[in-house]
């Protein structure tokens, strides 16, 4: 331990990670004060970091210079170099939070050999009354009572709320410093393509995902421990193709390894000798983090990253738990990529995490991945079973740190390699939209053969009036039901059509469909505006063409012919 309760490396150690990064401080100034620092100096220079932080600023060895320029003990040390030197190696950043809790334990024990001291030196002076020996006894035993490891509640300080840091997000939602983010996939659901993708953009700092790159382009380290180098090259090199992604984009931000072909990695085991965190191991990759300046880390996949059984939740809890403070330390995002359990055709949700729910629970952060859906593809008028298993979303599904966020839809689409290969990158996608190409002129031409004839609500009906609209848009009734019926729906809810009841020929009650409220000049205003959202305008003249075909945006429905290749890849 420390000689004479003191420490003034572990002082010089937590001064330099608080230097490297300013948010340490944010985090446990309710737990280290300038008052447990042994040395004078250390704890003016934790004063007025602490003041500077409050300030709202950050907080560098060059920015506190000035500081101290004229302070004694800092000349005594060869002056304000001393600052730069407590940042040199960045060993606090492995364990923060351990070197605080020994600072004040030492400060705390220091207060009570002195309390202890005092009581003692009057149990030898008779001229020291019982009464006072008895205060003197109860201070000791208070102070040893706050000495470390004792339960204490800590007083709110109420923080300006404008001088709380931002959180610190790096892509999206999706990504944020100092916290851990689960993948959760079933195998060939477009992951490691979608990583691949995510790699290259968080490299070059464009959207590549449809996601923000918020801070510009980030330093990102992708390890995969399942695949080699070689198909981690094919991965890389299709999705720079077909993002336009080339080396002056990324610069020296991308590091590459491949456990199969490399070096492995491994943080945890459990054997005859029960579970153990491989501290070395652990150390090792903080400090490459640490040196390499990276802002995210994919170690992908999770299981393969240790030795311990996967429905062991104590184990991996402990596990999930470390790679969170490797993030704390090192101030970076990690990606723990995760496979689902089998599902049967049912959707992934954090429940469908393979093992133990301990590494969910851990995460801050859970995207998970599902392929679009039979009925999905129905509604988006995507044919073909081999385009439907195209196309896949990613969501949070657990989102902490960020309010819900809708499904973000992908396609992956067959780009062919110079050496021959087929590979299938991620792609943003948008579902169509049921209005796409419909206007208001399409509308009033809708009304006008609605008013012609007598139209029946049901699909089911020989005279259903979605026949009507088919005729009118040039669509096929069956192919386009499910576009015809969205069409309808909002067309009912908006007023420019309108569903009564009353007697068929054979006196029976149906619902029909008649024209509300025509588009023409002088009708009343809805809320929403052409053909999908109101009603509103002038009359327009009859339509001279029908609409586009129904296709989606962001990738057309069959694919465009380099997308035909049956050879689309995860």
């Amino acid at each position: 331990m420390a000689s004479d309760l003191v420490n003034l490396e572990a002082e010089a150690a937590f001064l330099g990670a608080v230097l490297i990064d300013n948010e340490l401080l944010d985090v446990l100034a309710a737990e280290v004060r300038p008052e447990h620092f042994a040395e004078p100096l250390h704890a003016r220079i934790i004063e007025r970091v602490a003041e500077l932080r409050r300030d709202g600023h950050q907080v560098t060895p060059v920015t506190l210079k000035p500081f101290f320029e004229h302070d004694p003990a800092m000349a005594e040390l060869g002056g304000t170099g001393y600052l730069a030197r407590l940042t040199a190696d960045g060993q606090g950043l492995l364990a923060p939070r351990e070197l605080a809790q020994q600072i004040v334990d030492l400060a705390e024990r220091r207060q009570l050999r002195e309390r202890l001291g005092d009581a003692m030196r009057a149990c030898a002076d008779f001229s020291v009354s019982a009464d006072e020996l008895a205060s003197l006894a109860s201070e000791a035993v208070e102070v040893s009572a706050n000495c470390h490891g004792a339960l204490r509640a800590t007083p709110y300080g109420w923080p300006d709320p404008a001088t709380i840091p931002q959180r610190p997000w790096v892509m999206g939602r999706w990504l944020l410093r100092r916290v851990v983010t689960v993948l959760i996939a079933p195998g060939a659901h477009g992951k490691s393509t979608w990583i691949a993708t995510a790699a290259l953009a968080l490299a070059s700092g464009r959207p590549l995902l449809g996601k923000p790159v918020w801070e510009g382009p980030q330093r990102v380290w992708s390890w995969n421990l399942e695949d080699d180098r070689d198909e981690l090259d094919r991965a890389l090199a299709a999705a720079a193709l077909a993002h336009g992604i080339g080396p002056d984009d990324c610069g020296n931000r991308l590091f590459v390894d491949s456990g199969l072909s490399g070096r492995p990695l491994c943080t945890a085991v459990e054997d005859r000798d029960g579970f153990r965190l491989l501290r070395p191991e652990i150390d090792a990759l903080t400090r490459e983090l640490l040196a390499r300046q990276v802002d995210v880390l994919v170690v992908d996949p999770f299981v393969s990253s240790h030795r311990v059984s996967e429905n062991s939740n104590g184990a991996i809890d402990a596990v999930a738990k470390e790679w969170g403070r490797v993030a704390a330390a090192a101030n970076c995002a990690i990606v723990l990529p995760h496979h689902a359990h089998k599902l049967a055709g049912q959707r992934v949700t954090v429940e469908a995490s393979r093992g133990a729910v301990a590494l969910v629970n851990a995460a801050r952060i859970a995207l998970v991945f599902n392929r679009m859906t039979a009925e999905e593809a129905d509604a988006f008028g995507i044919q073909g079973d081999d385009e439907r298993r195209r196309h896949f979303t990613v969501l949070d599904d657990k989102h902490n740190r960020a309010p819900p966020e809708k499904a973000d839809w992908f396609r992956l689409q067959s780009v062919d390699l110079p050496n021959g290969d087929t590979v299938g990158v991620a792609m943003p996608w948008q579902p169509p939209d049921a209005f796409d190409g419909v206007t208001l002129r399409h509308l009033y031409a809708v009304q006008r053969r609605v008013s012609e004839g007598e139209w029946r609500e049901h699909h089911q009906a020989a005279s259903w009036v979605g026949h009507a609209v088919a005729e009118t848009l040039d669509l096929d009734p069956v192919q386009d039901r499910r576009r015809i019926i969205h069409l309808l729906s909002t067309w009912i809810a908006n007023g420019a059509l309108e569903v009564v009841e009353r007697p068929d020929g054979k006196r029976m009650p149906r619902k029909f469909v008649e024209v509300g409220a025509w588009v023409i000049e002088g009708s009343a205003t809805p809320n929403f505006s052409e053909a999908g959202r109101g009603v509103a305008g002038v009359a327009p003249p009859p339509p001279h063409s029908p609409p586009p075909p129904f296709r989606g945006g962001g990738g057309v429905a069959g694919g465009a012919a380099a997308d035909e290749a049956s050879g689309a890849e995860e």
